[in-house]
């Protein structure tokens, strides 16, 4: 074997030994948080704007729990065995996780700005059927956007190793003008919403500053530790991929061996990141919806171990059915 192959080699058992473990651990704590949110906020929690942007975070994670299984086989095998089309499907599904997640994420916080901000906005007062109107442009939007990874080879084979490989980094170094266009969104999408999120962010903060009585307030602690969520996942989930796709544009050399040492040394770090917004979104449930956190309050009490403190709202309502009971 030459030694290019055998550089090859090397990095495609680097990315077995690394990213192999790391993205199964992310799928074990992903899926029963998934199952959760999607029990919780589908049938349990009352329905308000909170809970139908969180709602349709876990269902963008739903695409990333069926699309990550096949990319931990073909990590573990050094081989795609599922054809090119199904790796379009694969690598379009996780491409709409991350897009989803990030549009969610900032109709959250943007959300959470108004009501701290402006609360008498019309914003604010936006119906549930309106949300989940914007919703549906989102998804939309999204989905439209990541299309013509559908429409794109995106499968590399190497003869000289027997192997095909099914990666998201291959999107960035494809050279076709659809693309080009849809890596020019895919990287706008994320510096606009960041740029949404910081300043929503710093808006808030000089806004509570000096009123102590509002930053002291439960709801809006909760808000400001929410904001620091979303913004330390913009961070070290999402924008390590995106940087490591800008770099791999200037590394199209996919005759020789470059994309196996990009994906080997630079992109398994990203993925791994990437793909760990899916178990950190419970954290977002827990802080963003009241019905998240005492369902699961409730859950944690019922074994007799522990003794949580329901919301307000809980409590009077469990008082007004057990009255009813009564009588």
């Amino acid at each position: 074997m030459s030694d290019n192959n055998t550089t090859c080699m090397e990095a495609q058992d680097f990315v077995a030994s690394t990213l192999a473990p790391m993205l199964i651990l992310e799928l074990i704590l992903g899926i029963p948080g998934t199952i959760l949110a999607l029990w919780i906020l589908g049938c349990k929690a009352p329905w308000k704007p909170s809970t139908v942007y969180l709602l349709n975070l876990a269902l963008a994670d739903v695409l990333l729990l069926i699309g990550l299984p096949f990319h931990i086989d073909s990590v573990i095998r050094g081989s795609w065995i599922f054809q090119d089309v199904f790796c379009r499907i694969t690598l379009f599904m996780l491409s709409v996780n991350q897009s989803a997640s990030i549009a969610f994420m900032t109709l959250m916080a943007v959300d959470r700005f108004f009501r701290i901000v402006y609360p008498h906005h019309t914003i604010c007062n936006l119906s549930i059927r309106s949300i989940v109107r914007i919703s549906c442009v989102v998804w939309i939007a999204v989905v439209t956007l990541r299309l013509p990874l559908l429409v794109t080879q995106l499968l590399r084979s190497y003869e000289n190793l027997s192997v095909s490989l099914c990666y998201n980094i291959y999107m960035w170094t494809e050279s076709g003008l659809g693309m080009k266009v849809h890596n020019f969104l895919y990287v706008a999408e994320f510096i606009l919403a960041f740029m949404l999120l910081l300043f929503c962010s710093v808006r808030i903060y000089y806004h509570i500053r000096d009123n102590t009585r509002l930053r002291e307030h439960r709801r809006v602690k909760r808000t400001v530790n929410l904001l620091l969520t979303v913004v330390i996942m913009f961070t070290f989930c999402f924008m390590p991929s995106y940087i490591t796709g800008l770099v791999a544009l200037f590394l199209k050399d996919v005759s020789s061996c470059s994309p196996y040492l990009v994906v080997g040394k630079l992109f398994s770090v990203s993925v791994i990141l990437a793909y760990l917004n899916c178990a950190l979104d419970p954290i977002l449930y827990c802080l963003s919806n009241a019905g998240f956190r005492d369902t699961l309050k409730g859950v944690a009490n019922s074994t007799g171990f522990t003794k949580f403190k329901l919301s307000l709202i809980i409590v009077t309502v469990t008082c007004v059915i057990n009255s009813l009971d009564l009588h």
